[in-house]
């Protein structure tokens, strides 16, 4: 099992564990993400993003909370990645979101708390982070104004899913959370 390394617990408690206290912190927190990989000249920013994808692809990042499950801990953190480091699910995720459900029918914290419906509304990052994802200012607020019905912002667990967190705990790369037995 992957351990939280002391970066990543930094890395969550900041700005992108932060989002329903201090959205503005979030949005800082990944328009940055593209800048501190570029610079990152120890490799220690893509070890960190080397284990958040671990924790996607074994379910090990537990739930905050009882009332939350681990899918909906693992969509959280799909939400997060999209966000932080773009469009390419993380590697081997084994449910990855479908690349035409992001900002149509499933939205981030990013997309609403930095995406406006115009550049000048929006955080100065925006313009840059919609072309990376090849998304538009009018796709995403479209998006974010859809009646929740219409949404996939968390999917159902998947057949089998529940198995598999049975089959990570089996061979050590996640401990079994509260009510999974």
């Amino acid at each position: 099992m992957i351990a939280m390394s002391q970066t990543f617990k930094a890395f969550f408690s900041g700005g992108f564990g932060q989002v329903d206290y201090e959205p503005d912190l979030y949005v800082e927190a990944v328009e940055e993400v593209l800048k501190t990989l570029a610079d990152d000249e120890t490799g220690g920013y893509q070890v960190l993003r080397d284990e958040f994808a671990a924790h996607i692809r074994e379910s090990s990042f537990p739930p905050s909370s009882s009332l939350d499950s681990q899918w909906t801990t693992d969509e959280w953190l799909r939400d997060v990645w999209y966000d932080a480091f773009g469009p390419e699910p993380p590697p081997g995720d084994p449910y990855p979101v479908p690349t035409e459900h992001w900002g149509h029918l499933r939205q981030t914290d990013y997309m609403i708390y930095a995406v406006k419906d115009t550049p000048e509304h929006s955080s100065p990052g925006a313009a840059a982070w919609l072309e990376r994802r090849g998304l538009t200012f009018g796709e995403v607020r479209a998006g974010v104004l859809r009646p929740a019905a219409e949404c996939i912002n968390v999917r159902p667990a998947p057949e089998g899913w529940f198995e598999r967190l049975h089959d990570l705990v089996e061979r050590g790369l996640r401990e079994e959370q509260p009510g999974e037995r």
